[in-house]
């Protein structure tokens, strides 16, 4: 079970809900300019190597399948960036309605996400449109409830 939520936190971090920003552009998809699939591929390992040594998340990630979760996270980061790729997983919603994602974690995450790309040589336009869709997803990630008074005053009573 933790393998699978850890899995759809990585998936769902890398898509949004309904379509993708390619879908309303014109001329190449958001896909194909960064570079298709070969460099996208990159940029989901080097995503993969960030949250599994980001100490913020890796938890997270510790007990997951690498090559699991990279091919998934290709698949819904190829889809929301326009390549004709289907995602058939949960919701936002549902995916982390019991997850309990921190801002400092969501914010870890595209942290992770934003140095990949630079990683890449991505330009800064590219990297500024998949900040959007990471963005986009947040309301239905992150638990807006564990504010940083909420996870202080836990740790301070365990």
């Amino acid at each position: 079970m933790k393998k699978i939520l850890n899995t759809l936190l990585s998936l769902s971090l890398l898509c949004f809900s309904v379509g993708s920003f390619a879908d309303v552009a014109k001329g190449p998809s958001l896909f194909d300019r960064m570079g298709g699939e070969k460099v996208a591929r990159q940029i989901v390992a080097d995503t993969w190597a960030n949250h599994t040594s980001n100490p913020i998340v890796k938890n997270r990630f510790a007990n997951s399948d690498g090559a699991y979760v990279k091919q998934k996270v290709y698949e819904i980061f190829a889809m929301a960036t326009g390549a004709d790729v289907k995602y058939t997983g949960k919701s936002m919603a549902d995916t982390h309605a019991t997850m309990n994602i921190s801002e400092a974690e969501f914010n870890a995450v595209v942290d992770d996400v934003m140095s990949a790309l630079e990683k890449n040589k991505i330009a800064k336009q590219e990297q500024n449109e998949v900040l959007a869709i990471l963005w986009s997803v947040r309301p239905a990630v992150v638990n807006s409830n564990l504010t940083t008074k909420t996870l202080t005053t836990e740790k301070m009573h365990k």
